[in-house]
């Protein structure tokens, strides 16, 4: 049977449109049909029977249909006849069941793990089902019970909590007992008990997906077995203590360095969420609970084993996952504190359940709200008059759904998804609700900005980068008077640089006039005077004769569609008259001579740009022989763009694809001295990570293609010997150029820390202390994104780079990034 499949998603169907919460479906007849007009009638009485099974699978198809939209759409918001609706459904679903087993149980897996936020709902409809049936109720448990499996073992973590959620509240029902879900629990508690002090990402995603059963099993296991749920709190509770002893001191993933410090996930922000919870006698206010009103139906209700738990063993250390602690940017009164975890945990889950479709996401963010019990939270979407909320006074909805998504968008050591995904679900969010969500973003933006000198780099990167694609959806409108007055700071203040990056950044999703004609007079000092272009050096003003007499030979030759052997003979014919300058010498302002041309040649398009590339790739690869003539050709490319970072992280990006340039060139290029000063610039790290990722890139092709040869090695039969002959020498191939790549990979790392720890240990090597805060941000986005490679050459850098001379604090960013890459 196949139970995949998503609401409303690229996969499956969603609920029907056209029928209520009891399933009853709007006759959608012509005004001049008769009800007792039979449909399919014809004058080809020989086709009746054709006609009537058509209408037969019409009809069952109907029916699955309504049956769908009913578990779909009950208990959508909490109102006074939840109970009664649940009650009718069971009765429903028991009738028929037998006959629409599949399209149930298909249901019912998709409603548990796309729908988190009714999970109250659908464990109480599912234990009504036992309680009615237990054949039928079995089923259902068992189905679930089978996905968890299945999810565990592909590491899928979202999931695995929001299905073990849902069995903590099958105890309440009676569908399974309290020994079996400590069972549950148990298993992923099992490694942190018998090694408490063992702290790793694995670890600490197990123990964060116990604490979340515990918190919504609480109330049932302290009323039942109070011995038993404390001894599991004293497991989590040791290993969050050690978490937090063990990261202590590691400030490498904080996002905002003025907010406490708990360590790198929402640990033990959840501990307290539990302690809290525990003092109320574990009693979760904040959803309605309807498995509380049917305490009489579940007293008889079958209890059923269900099949241990395993844990997959094969799986990477980068699968196992907590999601982000969600930061405050608005402010919420303290006595909302676990009603805010709550309805920000489904929120959370939402987000990750539903990451396949922005669009039906944030439909569904917008309906999370629903089952909410009276005067949880104040909802802008539903209010008569939201401009009067004041999120500091209640919690409103709309702005805890914002905190999320800012949280993700900048959890760190890293996004559990690609940027664009929450820009495109802001975007989403505020077409659905245009004047509210966008009013709301708008502030959270604002409140994330006004701390922005205690953000994390990176973040403040990914905020700039969501900021401008998210402007650029809707006109590029957007109140740059609230933010004129960083016109007056310094260059380097971390203000003035967001807006003025996010800014440059629409230039690029747009044009330079457009983006001037949305900024107040005040502010089109923060984008380019003019439109970005190149910076030919070799213009005929700025030439002596000579030089004039090669540069137009060379231009006619490219312009004429000359080949690069005709170039280099040109070249060789001027330059060899040139008798006062040795051969380097003249060898180097040929080299710059080609460079500066074939770019022009190149500037008008990115394609214009690739083609010009490729066609003079021989010439630059004779010209670019030593690392010093590679170190030039990728200044020059940098002067030639400093004018357009676009086009100059492009130009590089293809010059290190067709191997005119090597990566440890870039890494040079990139902490020249002539960059002290300039450290803030964003354009400058997009292209250190890009080469960085490319080659790292590259390492896993070839090691994937390395696995794939010596698996068609070894199935080659004994009679094709020389099929085999040619397979291993392409296994050999393979493993030579991957120990190319694997040394290019290691001198990239180890070239780019040592030049970050000369230069934060030099005064030499900044302008200034907010020239040196940007440049040490950096190199803490470094460590922690590339941690795995740092680790793998630990012994090197510890010999070229972090020696006594290193400055106190790049030791402390190396330590942190030991700790946090364990």
């Amino acid at each position: 049977m196949d139970f995949s499949g998503r609401l409303g998603g690229r996969h499956g169907g969603g609920a029907r449109g056209d029928v209520d919460e009891f399933g009853r479906e709007r006759r959608n007849r012509p005004h001049h049909r008769k009800p007792y007009d039979r449909p399919n009638r014809s004058g080809n009485r020989g086709n009746q029977g054709g006609n009537r099974a058509i209408s037969m699978v019409d009809d069952a198809n109907d029916v699955e249909s309504r049956l769908s939209s009913l578990i779909i759409k009950v208990g959508d918001k909490n109102i006074p006849t939840l109970q009664s609706n649940l009650d009718a459904l069971g009765v429903v679903l028991e009738k028929d069941f037998t006959k629409h087993e599949i399209t149930v149980l298909r249901t019912f897996r998709q409603c548990i793990l796309e729908l988190p936020w009714k999970v109250t709902v659908y464990s109480t409809l599912a234990g009504l089902l036992n309680a009615k049936n237990s054949e039928t109720g079995a089923k259902v448990i068992l189905l679930m019970h089978a996905i968890l499996r299945q999810e565990l073992a592909r590491g899928h973590w979202g999931s695995v909590k929001v299905i073990m959620r849902f069995f903590a509240l099958q105890v309440r029902t009676r569908a399974i007992s309290i020994e079996t879900l400590l069972s549950m629990i148990d298993v992923f508690l099992k490694p942190v008990a018998d090694e408490p002090s063992n702290v790793s990402g694995r670890n600490s995603c197990l123990v964060f997906i116990a604490m979340s059963t515990l918190l919504w099993a609480g109330q049932a296991l302290s009323e039942q077995v109070p011995a038993e749920l404390e001894a599991r709190l004293r497991i989590a509770e040791q290993y969050v203590q050690a978490h937090g002893e063990a990261n202590a001191n590691n400030t490498l993933a904080t996002v905002l360095h003025d907010a406490p410090c708990k360590g790198t996930n929402v640990l033990a922000h959840l501990l307290e969420i539990m302690r809290a919870v525990a003092e109320e006698g574990w009693n979760i206010d904040a959803v309605c609970a309807p498995y509380t009103m049917f305490a009489g139906e579940f007293a008889q209700a079958t209890q059923h084993e269900l099949p241990e738990l395993q844990l997959p063993t094969d799986l990477p250390a980068s699968s196992y996952y907590t999601p982000p602690e969600i930061l405050q940017l608005v402010p919420h009164p303290p006595e909302f504190t676990v009603r805010r975890f709550i309805m920000q945990d489904f929120i959370s889950d939402t987000v990750t359940q539903l990451e396949g479709n922005r669009k039906d996401c944030a439909k569904f963010l917008l309906q999370v709200h629903g089952l909410c019990n009276e005067d949880v939270c104040s909802v802008m979407t539903t209010a008569q008059n939201p401009e009067d909320m004041d999120a500091e006074s209640s919690l409103v909805f709309e702005y805890m759904v914002a905190e999320v998504i800012f949280s993700f968008l900048t959890q760190l050591p890293e996004g559990r998804y690609r940027e664009m995904y929450y820009t495109s679900l802001a975007v989403e969010l505020r077409k659905a609700e245009p004047q509210i969500m966008g009013s709301v973003l708008e502030t959270t933006v604002e409140n994330f900005v006004s701390r922005i000198g205690t953000m994390d780099v990176e973040c403040v990167n990914r905020l700039c980068n969501w900021l401008a694609v998210f402007i650029s959806n809707f006109g590029f409108q957007w109140d740059w008077a609230k933010w004129e007055d960083v016109v007056d700071e310094n260059e380097n203040a971390p203000r003035r640089r967001f807006v003025q990056e996010t800014l440059l950044k629409l230039v690029r999703l747009s044009y330079l006039d457009r983006v001037k004609a949305q900024l107040p007079e005040s502010c089109v000092s923060l984008v380019p005077q003019k439109t970005p272009g190149h910076n030919f050096k070799f213009t005929l003003q700025a030439m002596d004769e000579r030089t004039k007499a090669v540069s137009v030979a060379v231009g006619k030759c490219l312009k004429n569609k000359g080949t690069p052997e005709q170039a280099l003979d040109i070249l060789h014919t001027h330059y060899s008259q040139w008798t006062d300058l040795d051969d380097g010498e003249r060898q180097t302002l040929a080299r710059e001579m080609l460079t500066e041309h074939v770019l022009l040649l190149g500037s008008k398009t990115f394609s214009h740009m690739l083609n010009a590339i490729e066609k003079f790739m021989p010439a630059l690869q004779q010209f670019g022989d030593t690392p010093e003539a590679k170190l030039q050709i990728a200044k020059v490319v940098e002067d030639f763009w400093i004018k357009h970072p676009q086009f100059f992280a492009i130009t590089i990006d293809k010059l290190i694809n067709y191997r005119v340039i090597d990566p440890v060139t870039v890494v040079e290029m990139l902490f020249s001295q002539s960059h002290v000063g300039s450290w803030s610039q964003f354009h400058l790290w997009e292209i250190l990570r890009n080469t960085v990722n490319k080659v790292n890139m590259r390492v896993e092709q070839l090691q994937s293609r390395l696995v794939a040869a010596q698996t068609a090695a070894d199935a080659i039969v004994a009679d094709g010997d020389t099929v085999a002959e040619q397979q291993a020498e392409s296994v050999e191939h393979v493993e030579s150029v991957l120990a190319q790549m694997l040394q290019e990979q290691k001198d990239v790392v180890i070239s780019t820390t040592r030049h970050f720890v000369q230069l934060l240990s030099s005064s030499e090597g900044t302008a200034d202390e907010l020239d040196r805060a940007w440049l040490l941000g950096r190199f803490k986005e470094f460590m922690r994104t590339y941690r795995l490679q740092v680790m793998e050459n630990v012994q090197a850098l510890e010999s070229v780079a972090f020696t006594p001379e290193a400055s106190q604090d790049t030791c402390q960013v190396f330590e942190c990034t030991r700790m946090l890459a364990a």
